[in-house]
């Protein structure tokens, strides 16, 4: 056969051979830019030999079209695989997303790249987040604080895929999970929270008892413990009977969901549980799986646990791959609508209307773009979540693992720049002074909490993409004349604007924080070593700094003919936080917290939106001297956060909410404790007064005691009585 008839048969493209294509691809384009710059490529040893020129085969009908060489190949996952390449730039142009999988990634926030100019503008924060992502806990505060919270997504830190990559392989090996009965958490919908370790104890020992009795008097009577027939026995063994029947389901789900956290070892350092009671141990091992798999709880059998707890350890362990394959995906591709406002209140799909003058709902674009992920790299099942991220190889920092999927549908309200805004609604809310005149909280329901929503302008209509719990100010306490005190902390209403956004905030203390509250006692104390030291997780920047990962700042401004003047800082933000189980049950300083997470996609969202200018770190020189229990810290914070600049600012609305109560403006003046030892509420000159819940203050003469009588150190000592109005205008605004 004559070289022209010669066909080659090329190998079916793998991963691994599009790998080698790509490394080619990439060492012809290296050798070309060399040449193209000036430099010298590496001359070819000249040959003697006449070189082969691939041609048709003479009795093929047409030529095969030359393949293109892509310049910057992208591998696009459909149905579990890899099936081609793309170019990077035309990704879009085909219907696909790009987004990265490599151990480099990190929200926008923490990026340093601009994207206008290509400048890398050094951010601060980027290194500790990447360390703390993969599990590199530092030798610093930061790692200090990860070593034990263990488990940061809760934190809004998401964990590598190299690290879901090996929790998922160590549940897939778990022998003791083939022997998990879970069908009593499936079966169990009550909730039990941690009371007492020595009470726990109690119970179970009760419990063991009463279920020896009843399972020897259901042997007697043919019958299971839970079917016993309770007509049938006298009144001692029936009421034994009912007790047992309606403690079992309870106790069931307990051993079933401690056998489940045993085999996962949740119980390591923690000593063995007490068998069917929810004891100190098991309440640690259930505050842990809650921070490792993102749920929201105090370490109890509830709602949100249960859920997590009857599905098996490689169920779970999927879910997380899909939560942070997801969570990346959405900041990739720039959307927000979670599915909170895509349905109304009776369940009716919430709608806009279109170009095309027809009603369009508002879609659940995050649910869309789960689903991709899932088709697109066969996440169907834990086997296959498994299979997918053991194909993706070594994973390495500094690798570049960037990937194309079929991208969500974007409805028509969406372009490059898009004319966003923010609203608050402060829901229901008291300006009554929550104390009744004997030290007990008074009642004060809340039927509506704070919501913040994210509209978007288009076509004159206000459109909301998705709303988050918040938080508002409330009574909190603060230092005042060097004493403890309550204050009311106002979210001012109106109209704001953010035009900076700040990824790792630092947050400066007033000088009416208490000095503890700005001190830690010192993890590495040794011998001659300080007890405490100055607690930068409360300054930052810390994932559990008082500001979070990310704050947007309230400005007031002026508007004059479509010209937006700014004005000055009120002190209120739009932040993260770690304090994930207060955000939809408690009150703030006055800012609108929200959960790390949420706080970083909201402001990524809105960078991804809207033109920003990239300023950079910001350099501070705060110094203070901290005192207590006889110890004196330096705080000092040289570096602030990292910001970016809104070249249009970004309206903010804070609603006045619904009142409740006979007061209807907060009370202006900080109000006394009340003293435990006392039974009083006692001012900082020591007088004890009775507070009303409108915030009048009445002094009182209490009864002296007997020490006072007998000539005691406190006989003869009465203190001033002032008047109400004498007593307000002593305390400080």
């Amino acid at each position: 056969m004559s070289k022209v008839e010669q066909h080659v048969t090329l190998p079916t493209p793998t991963p691994s051979l599009l790998a080698s294509f790509r490394g080619a691809a990439a060492l012809l384009l290296t050798v070309g830019l060399l040449a193209a710059c000036g430099d010298e490529a590496p001359t070819p040893q000249a040959s003697t030999e006449t070189p082969e020129v691939p041609v048709a085969p003479v009795d093929s009908p047409e030529a095969a079209e030359p393949e293109v060489e892509l310049v910057d190949p992208v591998p696009v996952w459909e149905g579990g695989e890899i099936s081609r390449e793309v170019e990077a730039g035309a990704a879009a142009g085909e219907g696909l997303m790009l987004f990265d999988l490599g151990e480099d990634w990190t929200p926008y926030l923490f990026t340093e790249r601009d994207r206008r100019t290509g400048e890398r503008i050094p951010n601060a924060y980027r290194t500790t987040y990447l360390h703390l992502a993969r599990e590199e806990f530092p030798e610093d505060h930061h790692g200090d604080r990860a070593r034990n919270d263990k488990y940061l997504e809760l934190y809004g830190i998401l964990p590598t895929l190299s690290i879901l990559r090996a929790r998922l392989a160590h549940a897939s090996e778990l022998e003791c999970a083939q022997n998990i009965d879970l069908q009593p958490l499936i079966d169990f919908d009550g909730f039990v929270s941690y009371r007492d370790n020595d009470r726990a104890k109690r119970d179970a020992r009760r419990f063991n008892v009463l279920e020896r009795q009843v399972t020897a008097l259901a042997t007697r009577h043919s019958a299971e413990p839970m079917t016993l027939d309770l007509e049938g026995l006298d009144t001692r063994d029936a009421a034994r009977a009912r007790e047992y029947q309606r403690q079992a389901p309870q106790v069931a789900a307990i051993r079933a969901a401690q056998a489940r956290l045993q085999c996962e070892g949740y119980y390591e350092d923690r000593g063995a549980p007490e068998r069917g009671a929810l004891d100190w141990a098991t309440h640690e091992a259930l505050a842990e799986f809650e921070r490792r798999h993102r749920v929201y709880g105090w370490g109890f059998l509830g709602r949100e646990t249960l859920n997590r707890l009857r599905e098996t350890p490689v169920e779970v362990e999927r879910e997380a791959v899909l939560r942070v394959l997801t969570e990346r995906a959405m900041h990739a591709a720039g959307i927000i609508e979670d599915g909170s406002r895509s349905e109304r209140a009776d369940g009716e799909p919430r709608t806009f209307r279109g170009a095309d003058g027809e009603q369009h709902p508002i879609p659940n674009l995050e649910a869309e773009l789960r689903q991709n992920v899932i088709e697109a790299f066969g996440l169907q099942t834990p086997e296959g979540t498994l299979a997918f991220l053991n194909e993706l190889g070594t994973l390495e920092p500094g690798e570049n693992h960037v990937v194309a999927i079929e991208k969500p549908t974007l409805p028509e309200y969406y372009s490059a720049e898009m004319d966003l805004e923010v609203e608050i609604d402060r829901g229901d809310l008291w300006y009554e002074f929550p104390y009744g005149p004997d030290g007990r909280e008074r009642a004060q329901p809340i039927q509506r909490r704070p919501r913040l929503t994210i509209f978007v302008n288009y076509r004159d209509q206000r459109i909301p993409l998705a709303r988050f719990g918040t938080t508002i100010g409330g009574w909190r306490t603060e230092l005042i004349d060097g004493v403890s005190m309550w204050k009311f902390k106002v979210s001012e209403i109106g109209e704001r604007v953010w035009h900076r956004i700040v990824a790792s905030p630092v947050w400066l203390p007033p000088e009416s924080t208490p000095h503890r509250s700005l001190m830690r006692r010192n993890p590495r104390r040794g011998r001659g070593e300080p007890r405490y030291v100055a607690n930068y997780h409360e300054t930052g920047p810390s994932y559990a700094s008082a500001y979070g990962l990310v704050a947007a700042y309230h400005q007031r401004f002026l508007e004059r003919d479509g010209e937006i003047r700014l004005g000055g800082d009120e002190g209120i933000r739009t932040h993260g936080s770690v304090d994930y189980m207060s955000i939809m049950r408690r009150h703030s300083h006055g800012c609108h917290r929200l959960h790390n997470h949420i706080a970083v996609r909201l402001m990524s969202y809105v960078l991804s939106r809207r033109p920003h200018r990239r300023v950079g770190q910001q350099t501070l020189g705060f110094r203070r001297e901290l005192e207590h229990d006889g110890e004196t810290v330096q705080l000092e914070l040289n570096e602030g956060g990292y910001q970016f600049e809104l070249e249009t600012p970004l309206r903010v609305n804070v609603l006045e909410g619904r009142i409740r109560g006979r007061r209807m403006t907060p009370i202006p003046h900080g109000l006394p404790k009340w003293d435990e030892d006392v039974g009083a509420f006692v001012m900082p000159d020591g007088q004890t007064v009775e507070v009303d819940r409108m915030g009048n203050i009445t002094p009182i003469t209490l009864d002296l005691p007997d020490a006072a009588i007998d000539g005691g150190p406190d006989a003869g000592v009465i203190a001033p009585v002032l008047t109400n109005d004498e007593l307000i205008e002593a305390l400080p605004l």
